[in-house]
């Protein structure tokens, strides 16, 4: 070999892995990531059978079909503190990898929740795949307690709601209280939906809120419950289109009117917000911008897939599908919103009786 060629062979060597060194610092791109023989879960912070869980459950096999590589994906519930111990979990501890998901509720990305000592994290730092819309929820009272609603002369009636701070539907309660004259008292500590179901089917509360994909036939059943309000979707202006729950009034309407005080009416437009929201998907925060890329194009793809479609109207007429887009807007405004729109509703509900409130208060002193 002449000295020329090994000089040249020399500097191909040298120039081998400074090669690499540039190729890895090219910036990989969506269709660069693959979940091949991988699994995908999606973590849910509440039990089996609810909203949320039904949500996640449905996006499941489609992010399994439109991710990259067509990886197998599972879901599983976590349910603890009001759906903080799994949010705490995305935020501290899961690999910002795209094999951990999360779904939640309008609950977790509510400032009044998150905003708490025990809570660990921002919803405004997760990396937002996207969004179903169920159509809002409703208020359920059984018909032998329709009356206590609006006569004080008789005992209150029990308004069910999970542990925690009362989930957005469930608010309509504090602001019935307050702005229409409602008859009722909080009783808390239920671990979910079903949960909540049951207790309403045996008398134990009086009524409670769910979402219109939680109401199952027998509580259409007219002789045992009515349906009074409903919060309906679009910041409470469009009902559902669900025949069994489309005539029922709207709930905002029936109380903006009467809010006069200013800060009273900026806590309502809080409830408002937090209200048009239903359940969103999220990856945890840092995830890089080729993973959220990837989920993103298998979320705009499941959006379109007919088949998706049609499950989802098996959950509710009204299923939709957010964007990443408008969800992350969504988010992001309710994180900035002034500490006092919220500090409102937390006040109020302590006025109430929801003991949990003043508790959390206390913690906070604390530290």
């Amino acid at each position: 070999m002449s000295f020329t060629a090994t000089i040249m062979s020399r500097r191909a060597l040298v120039a081998l892995p400074l090669a690499f060194v540039l190729l890895a610092g090219i910036p990989a791109k969506a269709q660069d990531v693959s979940f091949a023989r991988k699994t995908v879960t999606i973590m849910v912070g509440t039990t089996a059978g609810g909203s949320t869980d039904l949500s996640a459950r449905l996006l499941a096999p489609f992010f399994s079909k439109y991710l990259p590589g067509t990886p197998d994906v599972v879901v599983k519930n976590q349910p603890g503190a009001h759906g903080l111990t799994v949010m705490n979990y995305i935020a501290q501890q899961a690999k910002a990898d795209g094999l951990t998901t999360v779904v939640g509720s309008s609950s977790q990305i509510d400032p009044i929740n998150y905003r708490v000592p025990q809570a660990k994290y921002d919803p405004a730092k997760f990396v937002i795949i996207g969004g179903v819309g169920i159509g809002g929820t409703i208020m359920i009272i059984r018909n032998d307690q329709v009356a206590a609603l609006t006569d004080k002369s008789k005992p209150p009636v029990a308004m069910g709601s999970v542990s925690g701070i009362p989930r957005s539907g469930m608010q309509m309660t504090a602001w019935g209280v307050d702005y229409l004259g409602w008859n009722a008292k909080w009783v808390a500590g239920y671990r979910g939906t079903p949960d909540l179901i049951l207790a309403l089917q045996r008398g134990e509360i009086g009524m409670t809120s769910l979402a219109n994909t939680e109401v199952r036939p027998e509580l259409l059943d007219t002789s045992q419950y009515t349906i009074n309000v409903q919060s309906g979707s679009n910041r409470g202006t469009v009902p559902a289109s669900l025949t069994s729950i489309a005539k029922v009034p709207l709930f905002a309407p029936m109380v903006q009117d009467k809010i006069k005080d200013p800060l009273a009416q900026k806590a309502f437009e809080y409830w408002r917000a937090i209200s048009s929201v239903s359940k969103w998907a999220a990856l945890p925060p840092n995830t890089p911008k080729p993973i959220a890329d990837a989920y993103h194009a298998a979320f705009r793809s499941t959006a379109k897939d007919p088949t998706f479609i049609a499950r989802g109207k098996k959950i509710s007429e009204d299923v939709s599908a957010m964007s990443p887009e408008d969800v992350t807007a969504t988010v992001q405004t309710l994180a900035a919103l002034p500490p006092e729109a919220f500090t409102y509703m937390k006040e109020m509900l302590a006025k109430q009786g929801l003991k949990v409130v003043a508790r959390k208060k206390k913690k906070k002193k604390k530290e």
